[in-house]
């Protein structure tokens, strides 16, 4: 991907002149200028600097900038996610079955680029994140309300805490060590990555969100789902290939 990169003030007035009024989520994009003068100067100021990087005519929007940031708008699936990778980054890629955009934003700046489909988006998704060692332990899956009941356990009471309100949820052994290791150690990363389908009419259909958790023990994935009613937890140990493999089955999942 070769991105543009865009302030958030081009960003704001572009997304406007190509008539798209709902914030892409989960971009944060504040609106500049209080009053209508002062966005007729942005505006200006705007197209300039554009045009001074040949990206704008003095008319039109570089035809290449315009079909990405239509399609961030405008698409039949979307990739969103929010990573902590020693900063923090939001993202989100669209596409339609041939085509695809990514926008990366980091701090005062997005940068935006084609791809040629989802499964590039989860390369560059996971080109974000660092490599890890999965974490100790086994694979576990509890209701979400007994690991919930476990963690306000431990806030009150510690390790002790955490262990009765694992037991009595009918978690021991092996699966405790998992939950035990994610909880008593430090994290220094992690991210949260969903998929959305969309229909003609535009109304979204939007997967479970795939979680990550970087600890000083290693990389764990946090994946929810729910079954018969019941809203259940899978916390399993992970290394970037099997993150990987999770996002490209999420986006498969949705295009």
């Amino acid at each position: 991907m070769r991105p543009i990169s865009l302030t958030l003030v081009e960003f704001d007035l572009v997304w406007e002149s190509l008539g798209f009024t709902d914030r892409p989520y989960p971009l944060e994009i504040p609106s500049f200028g209080e009053t209508t003068d002062d966005r007729d100067r942005l505006r200006k100021e705007v197209v300039d600097g554009l045009a001074a990087r040949g990206l704008h005519d003095g008319r039109d929007l570089d035809r290449h900038l315009e079909d990405d940031l239509t399609l961030l708008a405008r698409h039949s699936y979307s990739v969103d996610g929010l990573l902590s990778v020693g900063r923090h980054v939001r993202l989100l890629g669209a596409g339609r079955p041939a085509r695809a955009a990514l926008a990366v934003q980091t701090g005062e700046r997005i940068k935006i680029g084609q791809l040629t489909g989802a499964v590039a988006i989860v390369g560059e998704i996971v080109g974000l994140v660092p490599d890890a060692d999965p974490g100790p332990g086994t694979s576990v899956t509890l209701p979400k309300s007994v690991f919930n009941n476990a963690i306000d356990a431990y806030v009150e009471t510690g390790f002790a805490g955490l262990e009765t309100a694992l037991n009595q949820g009918g978690i021991s052994g092996r699966d405790m060590r998992t939950i035990a290791t994610l909880v008593e150690n430090s994290r220094h990363g992690g991210g949260q990555v969903a998929a959305n389908s969309v229909d003609q009419v535009g109304r979204k259909n939007r997967t479970d969100v795939v979680n990550w958790f970087d600890t000083t023990a290693g990389r764990y994935l946090a994946l929810p789902t729910r079954r018969d009613g019941v809203d259940w937890l899978t916390l399993a140990p992970a290394d970037t290939p099997r993150l990987a493999q999770r996002l490209r089955d999420l986006v498969a999942s949705v295009h």
